[in-house]
């Protein structure tokens, strides 16, 4: 267009040269000369360019003016749909503010903002309700709410929390409200600008009173709660004490009797006393079981715990109530169970006496197997025990209530069984403290299997040498009991020894098939020797015998026996004979594990040095008790009756060992050993080994007489090897075992 326009220019200047040449050309001359033609002709010619240029110029400027149009048409329509796509976000933006002030309008939430210096900026409707505030007169003024003169909380307003690079916190605040003193829970949010400086807050605050009248109401519930328990765990303490001490002496008295000589007919009947006397104390003792359970009283130790020599303990602390039923007792732990586990020894202890002794309990013949066996599950290490039983059975419907408190499989009046029904109940909450699980399997008259499992990590697992113990080693079991067999056998294929058969089904009579490398003979449950066959010379022959038939020892060399076990049978000393390792002496457990207290003739201990006992005891029959056990083990003995007493006896006499009862008139047992450890008693008797004689069982009791400084524990009843056991604990050189 640009280069149109100058060639427009040159022809528009040709045109007026030309023509002023030829104005000129006429005038010099006069008139017409021969150039006037050219001259016309020329401007004729270029008038014509000129008209054409300016027509060219023209339609050029209209096809420009035409585009021209044309894009501001385009231009204009796209600021329509602009201005259009405006309106309607512009709409939808006051719609969304609309919503968004309705939806903070209409929370039941108090919102608002403040400046730094607590001036208010905003707020909703329920912010001006609650504090009853025109919206109008309340924005850009500073605004707090008034504080309750009780509330010890931060004042509303303070924004020392937002000082630093905090942009939140919390609290609780009771205020004044339209509605009276209101608690409200605020939350503080600090709004920065891009360098960080606080600008304002925004708060929202939600009424909590109803919440926070709940929350009072069940901090006094609990508190009544604990209190209550604390009521109850201090009864348990006394009613524990008020009647273990009277028990003390029924059962103390019954058990220095039957060390007496008596008559078969008195000795019955002081067995009788005894007998009655500990089932009372055993169901005293669920009771209190239970009873600190409910207080979530127990608290569980992780200790290592030697899987087999727990199994062995409670089986041989229960044989001698199986034996008395005439029915067996054996334990079997597989190979690969772990040795030695980490656990609550204590409670495992318990939970399996409990079951143990239910299985027991039911079982009228046969008898009770227990297994043990190592588990895993999801990663983790654990224990299950099965206690079998060849008893009465259990419905499938009863196999859930069972487990319940004071449920019983037969509750009926015409129940063969006693029982509190605490035992499965305290078993359960044992396990499921332990985080274990407790089931039984079960059908009226086919006996009852119970199992737990329990996690327990396993710290030493059994070495192969002991399970082979018996490797390469035939054994051959006679025993009319199945569940003593079966057990027998398992127990010797444990340790990697072969079970055969002696005779064929069919043998009439005839020599055995093989010869083993020992035969074990069972003689039965009673006193009295029931030998199914006579020993085989050819081979090591065992007899299995209870403790009660001990008076046949001198006679089994000439039945031929080579030697003899006493039941429940363990497996060290199974090996031992087994492997013709073992004499006759070697066989006997220890005294207190063969239940010498339930057989006619005692072991008594026998002082190899008397001792100088110091009692504190204000109660005249358990004093007696004692001085009874002490003189009869050759010791001498001071009676007192306070803590006083005992303090002024030991500051003018010497004593090799102090008894105190913890519960005593004036000074009592704790407050008496805190005193003669600081030296009140004298100097000398500072480092006397003190032992405290309590009716209360509780283990913070147990506790507080440790931290009292007390060197050992005894709970009344006070059994006589418990007493033994204590001072042979305490002056090991002083004390010996000899039969009466």
């Amino acid at each position: 267009m640009l280069a149109w326009r100058a060639a427009n220019a040159c022809i528009i200047a040709l045109l007026l040269l030309v023509s002023g040449a030829a104005v000129l050309d006429s005038v010099f001359h006069n008139g017409v000369t021969g150039l006037t033609p050219w001259f016309l002709g020329a401007i004729a010619w270029f008038s014509l360019l000129a008209l054409l240029s300016a027509y060219l110029a023209a339609r050029l400027r209209a096809r420009a003016l035409e585009a021209s149009t044309s894009g501001l048409q385009s231009l204009a329509e796209k600021l329509e749909d602009s201005l259009a796509s405006l309106s309607a976000l512009n709409g939808e933006l006051h719609q969304s503010e609309a919503r968004y002030k309705g939806l903070v309008d209409a929370q039941g939430d108090a919102i608002l903002r403040r400046s730094p210096d607590s001036h208010l900026t905003y707020g909703n409707d329920s912010f001006f309700r609650l504090f009853g505030l025109d919206p109008n007169g309340a924005v850009g003024r500073a605004f707090a709410p008034e504080p309750h003169p009780d509330s010890r909380t931060a004042e509303f307003g303070s924004f020392g929390q937002f000082g630093g690079a905090a942009n939140r916190a919390g609290y609780d605040q009771k205020v004044r409200t339209v509605y009276g003193w209101r608690w409200i829970a605020w939350e503080d949010f600090a709004i920065r600008d891009p360098v960080g400086r606080l600008i304002e807050v925004q708060s929202v605050g939600r009424d909590i009173t109803e919440r926070k009248a709940l929350e009072d109401a069940l901090t006094e519930a609990r508190d009544r709660a604990e209190a209550a328990n604390r009521a109850k765990s201090g009864f348990l303490a006394t009613m524990s004490h008020e009647i273990r001490t009277p028990m003390n002496g029924v059962l103390g008295m019954a058990k220095l009797l039957l060390e007496t000589r008596m008559s078969p007919e008195q000795r019955t009947y002081a067995e009788a006393i005894r007998q009655s006397g500990e089932s009372l104390l055993s169901l005293i003792e669920q009771i209190l079981d239970f009873s600190k359970i409910e207080t979530g009283a127990i608290d569980l130790e992780q200790e290592e715990v030697d899987v087999r020599a727990t199994v062995d303990a409670v089986i041989e602390l229960l044989a001698p109530r199986a034996h008395e039923k005439n029915i067996e007792i054996i334990g079997v732990i597989s190979a690969d169970t772990p040795a030695i586990v980490r656990s609550d020894g204590v409670r495992l202890t318990q939970i399996l006496t409990n079951l143990v002794g239910n299985a027991i309990k039911f079982t009228a013949s046969g008898g009770v197997r227990i297994d043990v066996c190592g588990v895993e599950d999801s990663g983790r290490r654990g224990l299950q025990f099965r206690i079998k039983d060849t008893g009465v059975g259990i419905p499938e419907d009863r196999h859930g209530e069972i487990f319940k408190e004071f449920v019983q499989a037969d509750s009926t009046y015409a129940r063969r069984f006693g029982g509190s029904g605490l035992g499965l109940a305290i078993s359960r909450r044992l396990v499921e403290a332990m985080d274990g699980e407790i089931g039984v399997d079960s059908k009226p008259g086919a006996g009852s299997v119970f199992w737990f499992r329990v996690p327990a990590p396993v710290l030493r697992n059994i070495s192969q040498a002991d399970a082979a113990l018996l490797a390469g080693y035939r054994v051959a079991i006679v025993a009319r009991n199945v569940i003593l067999r079966e057990g027998l056998a398992d127990l010797v294929r444990s340790a990697g020894g072969e079970v055969i058969p002696l005779w064929s089904s069919n043998s009439r009579g005839k020599p055995p098939l093989a010869l083993p490398d020992a035969l074990l003979i069972d003689a039965g449950t009673t006193a009295q020797l029931d030998l199914p066959i006579k020993p085989l010379a050819q081979t090591r022959s065992v007899a299995l015998l209870t403790p009660a038939a001990r008076g046949w020892l001198e006679s089994l060399n000439g039945f031929g026996f080579s030697g003899y076990l006493v039941k429940p049978v363990r497996l060290k000393s199974l090996v031992d004979h087994v492997r013709g390792r073992s004499g006759h002496a070697e066989d006997d457990p220890p005294e207190e594990s063969i239940a010498a207290d339930h057989a006619p003739e005692r072991a008594v201990p026998h002082s190899v040095r008397s001792l100088k006992v110091l009692l504190a005891e204000d109660n005249a029959i358990n004093a007696l008790l004692a001085r009874q056990l002490l003189e009869r083990r050759g010791h001498r003995i001071t009676v007192v009756t306070s803590g006083e007493d005992a303090i002024a006896a030991l500051r003018g006499d010497t004593f090799d060992l102090l008894f105190t009862d913890l519960h005593m008139p004036g000074l009592d047992g704790l407050e008496t050993a805190r005193k003669v450890r600081v030296g009140e008693g004298g100097r000398a008797a500072t480092s006397i080994p003190i032992v405290a004689l309590t009716a209360d069982a509780m283990d913070a009791t147990r506790q507080a007489c440790q931290d009292a400084g007390m060197d050992g524990f005894l709970t009344k009843p006070i059994a006589p090897a418990e007493f033994d056991y204590m001072i042979a604990r305490l002056f090991p050189e002083a004390v010996s075992i000899a039969a009466e």
